[in-house]
């Protein structure tokens, strides 16, 4: 028994003696750089999902990318920082330097996206996002296309026809409209656009859709079970789901399988259609442009549009929709703010009834807007890469002096974008809320990442940036947004309010706690 137990010892000090020289190794492989070390990682680590505060030198804590902001840098002197684990042994770069994000952004050959990181993105196949490579290119090319001018057009009518339903229609009557969460009216009117101008789909307010025999749910309740049930469907195991253990499990199955069976027969109806209907609709746009590109085994096939269109959904909703509940709440905390944008949306609208798709680059201030809350709450906190090669970049340090970043094959490389976005280098008072920094010709367009950058920057960022301005031009024309008054947050300080308003938990995107808007 003493040998075995002697044995076992020697095992796991030769276990433990060969991770700290393994540690080691990883600290000279990149000059032991400045940055923080850790027991655990939190990327792509289940460790964080169990334990995710923060606890020196031991986990750096879930979201911190969004949550640290640009602390690290200013810490460490310098707009790159290392971070190097225990478990598991890996060197990582958080990068906040416009320069490097640039380079790197451009060498795709050097620095490829890890593509594993985004297997959960995979539900239906391979798509745009998931691939790389030729792969990679055969999507985008076929993609581009259905991202027109058309399709922008569709984008803003239908944008329009939906909010002014919510005014006419749901708020008839009323002239002061509570709501306790306006996240939910954000995602309601980011589900029904892309519903539409991605889907050729309409939905309206009040009419719940139809359930077709055999199916659960209508397409109305599909997509907004799938837009609340996604974070279920990445946290658990295929085999786990498919046991209904919770109320949340079986939606999320059920949203899932039916929105591959809705998506299979609009794309077969459609290729099978005798006569060609004129659409201008993403899925219409994906289909025309692999018949019109490609021939025999280069089209897409029926299960890569679904998988692309299932990406186009995630993204052209979840981006949108979180975007424009922050921006109410910045609105209404800035009042100021928001009557510079009815100011400006007023004068650019002269003596048409609404907005008109031809004036949009005269929204200025709407545009500004967008951007600014982009800016503050950006929806993807890092953008990862890995070298594929040994490489040397140069950072900057607080003196504004360039110093090598020993950068060894396999390192990941995170384009930190609040890191970014919060660099006092590229912001003047980087944590205030102005959006008229976005008007002046010369802002720093390469220290902005919301959509990521290079060659596979977000593809629907033109769709988004148009839906947003339609939603902002119209709601500051017709209503003052405030926020209600609450009895038990009386005595709140405006910093405290800020806080409290604008909590989030950084899982796929930025989500901000319930919160009361008031439109008078």
């Amino acid at each position: 028994m003493g040998a075995v137990a002697l044995a076992l010892l020697c095992l796991l000090v030769y276990y433990v003696v060969s991770k700290v020289v393994r540690f080691y190794a990883v600290l000279r492989s990149i000059n032991f750089f400045p940055g923080d070390r850790w027991l655990f990682t939190d990327v792509a680590s289940p460790v964080t999902f169990f334990l995710p505060w923060r606890i020196p030198y031991i986990l750096p804590g879930q979201s911190r990318a969004a949550r640290r902001k640009f602390k690290d840098y200013e810490k460490y002197g310098c707009n790159v920082v290392s971070d190097v684990a225990l478990f598991p042994i890996r060197a990582s770069f958080f990068v906040a330097d416009a320069d490097i994000i640039k380079e790197v952004a451009a060498a795709r050959t050097r620095f490829p996206k890890p593509i594993e990181l985004y297997q959960v993105l995979a539900t239906y196949g391979s798509n745009i996002v998931v691939s790389e490579a030729d792969e990679w290119k055969r999507f985008r090319k076929i993609a581009n296309p259905g991202f027109s001018e058309r399709n922008n057009r569709l984008v803003w009518e239908d944008t329009q026809r939906i909010v002014l339903e919510l005014f006419e229609e749901e708020w008839a009557g009323k002239d002061i409209v509570d709501h306790d969460n306006v996240l939910m009216m954000t995602v309601s009117i980011a589900l029904f656009v892309i519903s539409c101008a991605g889907f050729g789909q309409r939905i309206s307010w009040r009419d719940e859709g139809l359930r077709p025999a055999g199916y659960e749910f209508s397409f109305k309740e599909t997509m907004y079970h799938l837009s609340t049930e996604i974070v279920t469907k990445a946290a658990t195991p295929n085999w786990l789901l498919q046991l209904d253990l919770t109320p949340k499990m079986r939606t999320a199955r059920i949203a899932f399988d039916l929105m591959e069976k809705y998506m299979m027969e609009m794309v077969q109806n459609r290729r099978n259609a005798e006569t060609k209907e004129e659409r201008n609709d993403l899925l219409s746009g994906l289909l025309d442009a692999s018949d019109e590109e490609f021939s025999g085994s280069a089209k897409l096939t029926d299960q890569e549009v679904i998988s692309n269109i299932f990406i186009f959904l995630i993204a052209g909703h979840e981006t949108t929709a979180h975007t424009l509940a922050f921006a109410f709440i910045l609105l209404a905390l800035y009042p100021e703010e928001q009557d510079k944008l009815y100011q400006q949306c007023k004068s650019v609208l002269g003596k048409d009834d609404i907005p008109k798709y031809e004036t949009i680059p005269s929204y200025t201030y709407a545009m500004a807007v967008f951007n600014e809350t982009l800016r503050l709450y950006a929806p993807a906190s890092a953008v990862p890469k890995v070298a594929a090669e040994d490489s040397v970049l140069y950072a900057t340090n607080a003196s504004g002096q360039k110093v090598p970043v020993v950068v060894p094959k396999g390192a990941d490389i995170l384009f930190h974008v609040p890191g970014l976005h919060y660099n006092p280098r590229y912001w003047e008072d980087p944590h205030a809320f102005k959006p008229s920094r976005f008007l002046k010709p010369d802002w720093p367009r390469d220290a902005f990442l919301p959509f990521s950058g290079g060659a596979r920057s977000c593809i629907g960022r033109r769709f988004s940036e148009v839906e947003a301005v339609a939603v902002l031009t119209l709601f500051s024309l017709r209503y003052s947004i405030e926020l209600k008054e609450e009895p038990q947050f009386a005595n709140e300080t405006f910093e405290e309010r800020k806080e409290r308003l604008l909590k989030f938990d950084a899982l796929l995107t930025l989500t901000e706690s319930a919160v009361g808007l008031q439109e008078a």
